[in-house]
């Protein structure tokens, strides 16, 4: 494992930023109990307390890094994203 993060990818806010709060949280409440057709962006952003800009703009850094997927109005996390909730719970 890397003692440090030297290539934090371009898509992913910085740490601290709002957008990277968003993209966390976003990346959170669909891992930990995920919805399995997907969960429309209005209902995410009306439960996450966020505009829902701020929640297109967190899911498609999220699509870009693999983490989520994005169809017609509604996200999921990615296979990818499942499985390493399941590796390394989220929620303990």
């Amino acid at each position: 494992m890397h003692a440090h993060r030297s290539d934090w990818p371009d898509h992913i806010a910085a740490p601290g930023s709002p957008a990277f709060d968003d993209q966390r949280r976003l990346l959170l409440e669909l891992v930990v109990d995920p919805p399995s057709h997907g969960e429309p962006v209005a209902e995410l952003a009306r439960r996450l307390g966020r505009p829902r800009t701020a929640i297109r703009t967190a899911a498609r850094a999220l699509d870009r890094a693999g983490l989520l997927h994005r169809e017609r109005g509604t996200l999921r996390a990615s296979p990818s994203a499942l499985a390493f909730e399941a590796l390394w719970p989220a929620a303990l």
